[in-house]
Formats: C-alpha cells, structure tokens, sequence
C-alpha cells in the first residue's frame, strides 16, 4: 500500500523518524549549582513575540568598516567538468574579535553611540538561535554605565561554520575526520579562501 515515496511507516515522511536520529549533545557550558537563575527564555515564544512585533524601530549606521575584495566570477561557472581551483590566501589574516576586543566597537562605546553593543557574527547566531542544533554559549556584560557587551568565549564554536545542522545522519564526534568539528574547520578555511 502507499507505493509513493516517503509514505507510509517506514519512508522518511512516517511517524518517528525524526525521533530515531536524535543525538544528544553536551552543552556548551556546565551549569554549576550555585548559579542563580536570572532569567530563562523559552526559544519558541521568543520568536513568535519578535515576529508579530509591530515596534521595531528602524536601524541606522553609525559606521562601515572594513572592506570586501573582488569577487572572482570564475566561481560562478564551475562545474564538476571543470573545476576552479581555490587558492589559499597567503597574504591575509582572519581574527575572530570578541566583542569587547574590536577597537571599533570600543570607541563607540566610549563615544555613547549605543547602549548593546554585539559584533556581526554573534547578532547573526542570535537571529538563528532557535533553529540551531549545536550548543553554544553567549557571555554577556553590563556595565556601569547601563552599556551592554553581548560577547562569545576565546576560541568558541561559534567562530566556526556549523555543518550538517539538517542532516538526517549527522556526523557523530566519534567520526574522526569526519566530525562534527573538524567539518566545521575546514569548511570554515573555506569560506575564508573563497
């Protein structure tokens, strides 16, 4: 019976298959017992509140920073047939900054341009949080003067590229080469050659 792809009990769009490749994974960070709990916020309300929110207010640019090179078009006509090469960027340099160590971000702190201040990579990972699957950690600090440093750990996950997050069959740790972080490393190096 059924005879479609995907029906029925045993194909992937049957009952229990998202229950049967369930992995448990450690958090980032071990809850100690003497730490109290100043607020905990359920994922799945946070982002129907945001999302039917009518008051946002709209952003403005205090300052562009940086630069982006030229990207090379060859990229786009690659193919199996005809591959092109990624070479590796000898000359440059990629710093993962904390937040509370871009000089940027410090001077505007100073200069009472804002009240949150949160590097690119980390906002990003906040606006992604409820469909994530790896653990990660935020570290936040407010300061005396009601100024507020949304930060990541030295040397955290989240200065990585995550991989197969929507595999059905996703790498374990045990993989040796092919776990989860290693995946994210070199898909990392990547992204920083391309």
């Amino acid at each position: 019976r059924g005879g479609g792809r995907g029906g029925g009990r045993g194909g992937r769009g049957g009952r229990g298959y998202r229950q049967n490749n369930r992995i448990d994974r450690q958090p980032s960070v071990a809850v100690q017992s003497d730490w109290t709990k100043v607020e905990e916020l359920d994922l799945a309300k946070l982002t129907k509140k945001l999302s039917s929110s009518t008051d946002v207010p709209s952003p403005d640019d205090i300052v562009w920073c940086g630069f982006l090179d030229t990207y090379n078009e060859i990229y786009d006509k690659a193919t199996a047939r005809s591959p092109a090469p990624l070479k590796k960027m000898v000359k440059k340099e990629f710093y993962p900054v904390t937040t509370t160590d871009d000089p940027v971000l410090e001077q505007l702190s100073i200069d009472g341009a804002g009240q949150v201040f949160v590097t690119d990579a980390i906002l990003s990972h906040l606006m992604t949080c409820t469909r994530s699957v790896y653990p990660w950690d935020l570290v936040i600090q407010k300061l005396p003067n009601n100024v507020i440093f949304i930060d990541k750990r030295d040397n955290a996950q989240l200065d990585y590229l995550t991989v197969n997050e929507t595999s059905s069959n996703p790498p374990t740790a045990e993989d040796g080469i092919n776990s989860p972080g290693r995946l994210g490393l070199e898909a990392t190096q990547i992204n920083h050659n391309f």
